[in-house]
């Protein structure tokens, strides 16, 4: 599995640990470091609260995520509509919406390489997935326009090709099944098949057929594996914006204990503006395979061939909604049997504890990141006042292999930094894609 499509693996270990169960619930402490409200049309206020679906019926809390919202509209007119509760997904390219959510746009198809309207498969390393056409759409975020992006709109049918459904497991096409009405996928790459210089969706980049599961074209329900050109393929929206399109910076308030709520903002673009320069404080984090190192317990989770991709990446992602590691520090697990369901995946120790890890680029600079593991069963299962959203201490194991996944708790207090590839790094910063904090 390439690892650009890594956090949005992840984002299915998120929905298994943090969505989908009212029960998920502790207690309310408002313990909340401000921050200073940023202004300007570049800044896009994101809310982790837990999602659309708190207090649906069959709906949950999805803790430790971010949601925005977006204004969609067809290409060149007023026809619009705003969509609220998007996933903000800074390890996934593109945005992706509920069919019935545009449906009153008629948005104009994208098309593959051979003419024919385009479809877009992601399969989560859980086993679900999300399956849909292709579409161009004008998107505004705050007070910015991209125009005519190429988005994935979610089919709410199930006739879906086997090898994107995995022979018939779970379908998020819906708002309760996602746990949100979307998702905004802004992560390093300027489109969803595009990896270390090259698009491997795009016939123009070498690979004899297309791969899969990515694009499809469909004659009837037949459907089949397709090349489509970068042009074409689902886009992050902030690449297309006409300024402030080089980056972003996710700014969360610090959090020392779990709280129903809270809010912050991403701020497009990166040396562009007077809000968004790089911090002289901010350690760059360049990176191989999307990927960097991570230094913890004696052990380094990096890539150790650039060429081939090997090794036990670390990875920066929103939509993960835990610190997800291998168990070296050997942290006793939660049980298997909770009022929560099964949390044999996360760390449950008796008290919280403190770690600090080294986090290195690829060009041998570094930094130290501390954070916290409490007990996953205590957060989740503790005092049902009120449904918390922001678990600070919530770590576990990484399902999907021996990489460090720093998730959304690692956001809270820290300005985090993104450059998108390709664009015009600021003065000073390499070209590759890279992160900063």
């Amino acid at each position: 599995m390439r690892i650009v499509f890594l956090s949005m693996l992840l984002m299915g270990s998120a929905f298994a640990v943090g969505c989908g169960s009212a029960s998920f619930k502790g207690t309310t402490i408002p313990t909340v470091s401000p921050i200073i409200t940023p202004t300007g049309p570049n800044v896009l206020q994101i809310d982790v609260n837990g999602g659309p679906e708190v207090g649906v019926p069959g709906g949950g809390v999805y803790q430790n995520v971010p949601f925005a919202s977006a204004k969609v509209c067809a290409p060149g007119t007023s026809n619009c509509v705003t969509i609220n509760g998007l996933l903000v997904e800074t390890g996934a390219t593109g945005l992706r919406v509920l069919d019935s959510a545009v449906a009153s746009l008629n948005l104009p198809a994208s098309n593959a390489s051979n003419g024919s309207p385009a479809y877009d498969c992601v399969a989560f390393g859980d086993g679900t997935y999300i399956w849909g056409s292709v579409h161009q759409a004008d998107v505004v975020l705050a007070g910015e326009t991209a125009p005519k992006v190429p988005i994935h709109v979610i089919s709410s049918a199930d006739n879906v090709p086997e090898s994107c459904s995995n022979g018939g497991s779970i379908n998020l096409n819906t708002a309760l099944a996602l746990g949100a009405n979307g998702i905004l996928g802004i992560g390093f790459e300027p489109t969803d098949c595009f990896f270390d210089g090259q698009s491997t969706c795009d016939s123009n980049d070498g690979l004899p057929t297309p791969p899969f599961p990515a694009y499809y074209t469909c004659s009837g329900t037949d459907c089949t594996p397709a090349f489509v050109a970068k042009a074409n393929q689902v886009t992050n929206p902030i690449s297309l914006f006409p300024k402030d399109n080089n980056g972003f910076i996710v700014e969360l308030p610090a959090a020392a204990k779990p709280m129903v709520n809270l809010s912050g903002y991403l701020i497009f673009g990166l040396g562009t503006e007077s809000n968004n320069p790089l911090a002289s404080s901010a350690t760059v984090i360049t990176m191989a395979c999307d990927a960097f190192t991570t230094v913890f317990a004696n052990q380094t989770l990096g890539i150790t061939d650039p060429t081939t991709c090997a090794g036990p990446y670390s990875a920066i992602d929103s939509g993960s909604n835990g610190i997800y590691f291998p168990n070296y520090a050997n942290l006793p697990l939660c049980p298997a049997s909770t009022s929560a369901g099964d949390l044999s995946s996360l760390y449950c120790p008796a008290g919280t504890l403190a770690f600090t890890a080294t986090i290195q680029g690829q060009d041998g600079k570094s930094k130290a990141a501390d954070f916290s593991v409490g007990n996953g069963e205590q957060l989740l299962t503790s005092a049902p006042t009120a449904p918390d959203a922001v678990l600070p201490t919530l770590a576990g194991t990484n399902a999907f292999g021996n990489g460090f996944v720093w998730g959304l708790p690692f956001f809270y207090g820290r300005n985090v930094y993104f450059s998108i590839a390709g664009q015009t790094a600021p003065s000073g910063t390499p070209k590759t894609p890279w992160w900063a904090f």
